[in-house]
Protein backbone atom coordinates (compact mmCIF):
# COMPACT_ATOMS: atom_id res chain seq x y z
CA UNK A 1 0.00 0.00 0.00
CA UNK A 2 1.11 3.54 -0.73
CA UNK A 3 -0.56 6.70 0.49
CA UNK A 4 -0.86 7.77 -3.15
CA UNK A 5 -3.26 4.85 -3.79
CA UNK A 6 -5.91 6.07 -1.35
CA UNK A 7 -9.22 6.49 -3.15
CA UNK A 8 -8.42 4.15 -6.03
CA UNK A 9 -11.29 1.87 -6.96
CA UNK A 10 -9.38 -1.05 -5.45
CA UNK A 11 -9.40 0.80 -2.15
CA UNK A 12 -13.17 1.15 -2.38
CA UNK A 13 -13.64 -2.57 -2.88
CA UNK A 14 -11.29 -3.77 -0.18
CA UNK A 15 -12.88 -1.56 2.48
CA UNK A 16 -16.28 -2.87 1.47
CA UNK A 17 -15.05 -6.43 1.93
CA UNK A 18 -13.41 -5.71 5.29
CA UNK A 19 -16.51 -3.96 6.60
CA UNK A 20 -18.60 -6.98 5.67
CA UNK A 21 -16.23 -9.31 7.56
CA UNK A 22 -16.25 -7.03 10.59
CA UNK A 23 -20.06 -6.91 10.57
CA UNK A 24 -20.01 -10.73 10.76
CA UNK A 25 -18.03 -10.52 14.00
CA UNK A 26 -14.46 -10.90 12.74
CA UNK A 27 -11.89 -8.94 14.74
CA UNK A 28 -9.62 -7.53 12.03
CA UNK A 29 -6.10 -6.13 12.07
CA UNK A 30 -4.72 -4.29 9.05
CA UNK A 31 -1.04 -4.35 8.21
CA UNK A 32 -0.86 -1.76 5.47
CA UNK A 33 2.56 -2.90 4.24
CA UNK A 34 2.98 0.81 3.77
CA UNK A 35 5.77 1.65 1.31
CA UNK A 36 7.01 5.04 0.08
CA UNK A 37 5.11 6.94 -2.61
CA UNK A 38 6.87 6.80 -5.96
CA UNK A 39 5.02 9.39 -8.08
CA UNK A 40 3.75 6.82 -10.58
CA UNK A 41 0.14 6.80 -11.76
CA UNK A 42 -0.52 3.19 -10.69
CA UNK A 43 -3.50 3.02 -8.38
CA UNK A 44 -5.04 6.17 -9.76
CA UNK A 45 -8.35 4.74 -11.00
CA UNK A 46 -10.73 7.29 -9.52
CA UNK A 47 -13.19 7.59 -12.40
CA UNK A 48 -15.75 5.63 -10.36
CA UNK A 49 -16.09 8.65 -8.07
CA UNK A 50 -17.81 10.48 -10.93
CA UNK A 51 -20.34 7.67 -11.41
CA UNK A 52 -23.25 7.91 -8.99
CA UNK A 53 -24.20 4.27 -9.69
CA UNK A 54 -20.99 3.12 -7.99
CA UNK A 55 -22.07 4.73 -4.72
CA UNK A 56 -24.68 2.00 -4.29
CA UNK A 57 -22.17 -0.60 -3.13
CA UNK A 58 -21.24 1.21 0.09
CA UNK A 59 -22.28 4.85 0.32
CA UNK A 60 -20.33 5.46 3.54
CA UNK A 61 -17.01 4.29 2.06
CA UNK A 62 -17.74 5.98 -1.27
CA UNK A 63 -18.20 9.36 0.37
CA UNK A 64 -14.96 9.01 2.36
CA UNK A 65 -13.06 7.96 -0.76
CA UNK A 66 -14.46 10.97 -2.61
CA UNK A 67 -13.26 13.21 0.19
CA UNK A 68 -9.73 11.75 0.34
CA UNK A 69 -8.89 10.62 -3.19
CA UNK A 70 -7.85 13.99 -4.60
CA UNK A 71 -5.98 15.33 -1.58
CA UNK A 72 -2.24 15.85 -1.93
CA UNK A 73 -1.66 15.13 1.76
CA UNK A 74 -3.70 11.90 2.02
CA UNK A 75 -2.41 9.17 4.34
CA UNK A 76 -3.57 5.81 5.63
CA UNK A 77 -4.02 7.46 9.04
CA UNK A 78 -6.81 9.53 7.46
CA UNK A 79 -8.52 6.29 6.45
CA UNK A 80 -8.02 4.89 9.96
CA UNK A 81 -9.55 8.04 11.48
CA UNK A 82 -12.42 8.32 9.01
CA UNK A 83 -14.67 5.87 10.88
CA UNK A 84 -15.16 3.44 7.98
CA UNK A 85 -12.95 0.83 9.68
CA UNK A 86 -14.18 1.22 13.24
CA UNK A 87 -13.12 -1.54 15.62
CA UNK A 88 -10.14 -2.61 13.53
CA UNK A 89 -6.50 -2.47 14.61
CA UNK A 90 -3.72 -1.04 12.42
CA UNK A 91 -0.01 -1.29 11.78
CA UNK A 92 1.10 1.63 9.67
CA UNK A 93 4.87 1.79 10.14
CA UNK A 94 6.56 2.59 6.84
CA UNK A 95 8.46 -0.32 5.29
CA UNK A 96 11.33 1.55 3.64
CA UNK A 97 14.16 -0.70 2.53
CA UNK A 98 15.41 0.25 -0.92
CA UNK A 99 17.43 3.21 0.30
CA UNK A 100 19.37 0.96 2.71
CA UNK A 101 22.48 -0.99 1.81
CA UNK A 102 21.49 -4.54 0.91
CA UNK A 103 23.28 -5.90 3.99
CA UNK A 104 20.94 -3.97 6.32
CA UNK A 105 17.61 -4.70 4.66
CA UNK A 106 16.91 -8.11 6.20
CA UNK A 107 17.44 -6.91 9.77
CA UNK A 108 15.26 -3.87 9.15
CA UNK A 109 12.53 -6.01 7.63
CA UNK A 110 12.63 -8.40 10.58
CA UNK A 111 12.39 -5.47 13.00
CA UNK A 112 9.43 -4.06 11.09
CA UNK A 113 7.71 -7.47 11.07
CA UNK A 114 8.17 -7.95 14.80
CA UNK A 115 6.44 -4.62 15.30
CA UNK A 116 3.53 -5.82 13.19
CA UNK A 117 3.22 -9.08 15.12
CA UNK A 118 3.09 -7.14 18.39
CA UNK A 119 0.60 -4.55 17.15
CA UNK A 120 -1.80 -7.15 15.72
CA UNK A 121 -1.50 -9.83 18.38
CA UNK A 122 -5.13 -9.68 19.52
CA UNK A 123 -7.04 -9.96 16.23
CA UNK A 124 -8.71 -12.93 14.54
CA UNK A 125 -7.85 -12.02 10.95
CA UNK A 126 -4.82 -10.12 9.68
CA UNK A 127 -5.31 -8.26 6.41
CA UNK A 128 -1.97 -7.68 4.66
CA UNK A 129 -1.92 -5.14 1.84
CA UNK A 130 1.41 -5.22 -0.04
CA UNK A 131 1.72 -3.27 -3.29
CA UNK A 132 2.06 -6.37 -5.43
CA UNK A 133 1.58 -9.81 -3.93
CA UNK A 134 3.17 -12.76 -2.22
CA UNK A 135 6.70 -13.56 -3.37
CA UNK A 136 8.46 -16.89 -2.97
CA UNK A 137 11.52 -15.77 -4.93
CA UNK A 138 12.60 -12.39 -3.59
CA UNK A 139 14.75 -12.15 -0.48
CA UNK A 140 14.36 -9.25 1.96
CA UNK A 141 17.82 -8.03 0.95
CA UNK A 142 16.76 -7.56 -2.67
CA UNK A 143 15.66 -4.21 -4.01
CA UNK A 144 11.89 -4.04 -4.44
CA UNK A 145 11.11 -6.64 -1.77
CA UNK A 146 9.17 -4.06 0.25
CA UNK A 147 6.34 -4.33 -2.30
CA UNK A 148 5.73 -7.98 -1.42
CA UNK A 149 4.63 -10.12 1.50
CA UNK A 150 6.92 -13.05 2.37
CA UNK A 151 5.72 -16.61 3.12
CA UNK A 152 7.48 -16.56 6.49
CA UNK A 153 5.49 -13.48 7.53
CA UNK A 154 2.20 -15.21 6.73
CA UNK A 155 3.36 -18.31 8.57
CA UNK A 156 4.17 -16.33 11.72
CA UNK A 157 0.58 -15.10 11.96
CA UNK A 158 -0.92 -18.46 11.05
CA UNK A 159 1.23 -20.51 13.42
CA UNK A 160 0.13 -18.46 16.41
CA UNK A 161 -3.52 -19.15 15.57
CA UNK A 162 -4.56 -16.24 13.37
CA UNK A 163 -6.12 -16.33 9.91
CA UNK A 164 -4.71 -14.13 7.17
CA UNK A 165 -5.95 -12.50 4.00
CA UNK A 166 -3.40 -10.91 1.69
CA UNK A 167 -3.55 -8.87 -1.48
CA UNK A 168 -2.26 -10.59 -4.62
CA UNK A 169 -2.31 -8.72 -7.89
CA UNK A 170 -3.44 -10.86 -10.84
CA UNK A 171 -0.26 -11.39 -12.84
CA UNK A 172 -0.03 -11.61 -16.62
CA UNK A 173 0.15 -15.39 -16.69
CA UNK A 174 -1.86 -18.06 -18.45
CA UNK A 175 -4.58 -19.84 -16.49
CA UNK A 176 -2.32 -22.68 -15.33
CA UNK A 177 0.39 -20.31 -14.18
CA UNK A 178 -2.08 -18.14 -12.31
CA UNK A 179 -3.68 -21.13 -10.58
CA UNK A 180 -0.25 -22.25 -9.41
CA UNK A 181 0.54 -18.76 -8.14
CA UNK A 182 -2.70 -18.59 -6.15
CA UNK A 183 -1.90 -21.83 -4.34
CA UNK A 184 1.73 -21.08 -3.46
CA UNK A 185 1.06 -20.89 0.28
CA UNK A 186 0.06 -24.56 0.24
CA UNK A 187 3.75 -25.36 -0.08
CA UNK A 188 4.41 -23.68 3.25
CA UNK A 189 1.16 -24.35 5.12
CA UNK A 190 -0.26 -27.60 3.69
CA UNK A 191 -2.96 -27.82 6.36
CA UNK A 192 -4.37 -24.38 5.67
CA UNK A 193 -7.49 -23.82 3.60
CA UNK A 194 -7.21 -21.25 0.84
CA UNK A 195 -10.12 -19.11 -0.31
CA UNK A 196 -9.99 -16.34 -2.89
CA UNK A 197 -12.08 -13.24 -3.48
CA UNK A 198 -11.44 -11.40 -6.75
CA UNK A 199 -12.28 -7.75 -7.34
CA UNK A 200 -12.64 -7.19 -11.09
CA UNK A 201 -12.80 -3.49 -11.77
CA UNK A 202 -10.14 -1.97 -14.06
CA UNK A 203 -7.69 -4.74 -13.18
CA UNK A 204 -8.09 -8.00 -11.27
CA UNK A 205 -7.15 -7.76 -7.61
CA UNK A 206 -7.31 -11.00 -5.65
CA UNK A 207 -7.57 -11.37 -1.89
CA UNK A 208 -6.31 -14.77 -0.76
CA UNK A 209 -7.49 -16.09 2.60
CA UNK A 210 -5.24 -18.50 4.52
CA UNK A 211 -7.63 -20.09 6.99
CA UNK A 212 -7.37 -22.67 9.76
CA UNK A 213 -9.49 -25.75 9.08
CA UNK A 214 -11.75 -25.10 12.07
CA UNK A 215 -12.71 -21.68 10.69
CA UNK A 216 -13.32 -22.72 7.09
CA UNK A 217 -17.09 -23.14 7.32
CA UNK A 218 -17.45 -19.74 8.98
CA UNK A 219 -15.46 -17.95 6.27
CA UNK A 220 -17.23 -19.84 3.51
CA UNK A 221 -20.60 -18.73 4.89
CA UNK A 222 -19.44 -15.17 5.56
CA UNK A 223 -17.92 -14.69 2.12
CA UNK A 224 -20.95 -16.26 0.45
CA UNK A 225 -23.12 -13.76 2.34
CA UNK A 226 -20.84 -10.99 1.06
CA UNK A 227 -21.31 -12.32 -2.47
CA UNK A 228 -25.05 -12.06 -1.89
CA UNK A 229 -24.76 -8.36 -1.15
CA UNK A 230 -24.63 -5.63 -3.79
CA UNK A 231 -20.89 -6.21 -4.16
CA UNK A 232 -21.51 -9.66 -5.62
CA UNK A 233 -24.87 -9.20 -7.34
CA UNK A 234 -25.32 -5.61 -8.56
CA UNK A 235 -23.92 -5.03 -12.03
CA UNK A 236 -22.51 -1.72 -13.19
CA UNK A 237 -21.50 -1.65 -16.85
CA UNK A 238 -22.46 -5.33 -17.05
CA UNK A 239 -20.15 -6.52 -14.28
CA UNK A 240 -20.35 -7.38 -10.61
CA UNK A 241 -17.27 -6.24 -8.69
CA UNK A 242 -16.56 -9.36 -6.61
CA UNK A 243 -16.43 -13.09 -7.28
CA UNK A 244 -15.53 -15.87 -4.86
CA UNK A 245 -13.91 -19.30 -5.02
CA UNK A 246 -12.54 -21.98 -2.72
CA UNK A 247 -9.03 -22.85 -3.90
CA UNK A 248 -8.33 -25.87 -1.76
Amino acid sequence: MKNQYIGDIGDYGKYGMLRSLAAAGVKIGINWYLSPDDGRTDGNHTEYLSDAKMRGYDAVVYDVMKDLAFRNDKTVQMVENSGILNGMSFYSELLKLDELHWSRRTDRRNQWHRGALEALADVDLVFADPDNSLTVNKKPSQKGSEKFILPAEIMDYYNRGQDIVYYHHRSRKNHEGWMEEKTQMKRFLPDAKLLAVAFRRWSCRVYIFVIHEKNTDFYNRTLCDFMGSAWGTHKVDGKVPFTYEEIG
